[in-house]
């Protein structure tokens, strides 16, 4: 089963990269919605790479954060 990660990240010139784990499910919507909650309002998401590839990408428009959404295979 895929789990969807969720992270937030923040990358800037002053501040360097911040990277956070928001948390892990197991459906994706429910992961669009940990972000969505964070962000405080609903985000447009797009394929982080033109052919579909994992990561999704969503940017609030504030210039703050980011937001992704990776899925990850179950460790064997």
């Amino acid at each position: 089963m895929i789990a969807y990660e969720v992270r937030r990240v923040h990358s800037c010139e002053f501040c360097g990269t911040d990277d956070q784990g928001l948390g892990t499910d197991g459906s994706l919507d429910r992961a669009k919605s940990i972000a969505e909650c964070d962000a405080g309002l609903a985000l447009e998401w797009a394929w982080f790479t033109a052919d579909g590839e994992w990561p999704l990408c969503a940017d609030p428009g504030d210039g703050v954060y980011r937001y992704y959404i990776y899925a990850r295979e179950p460790a064997s």
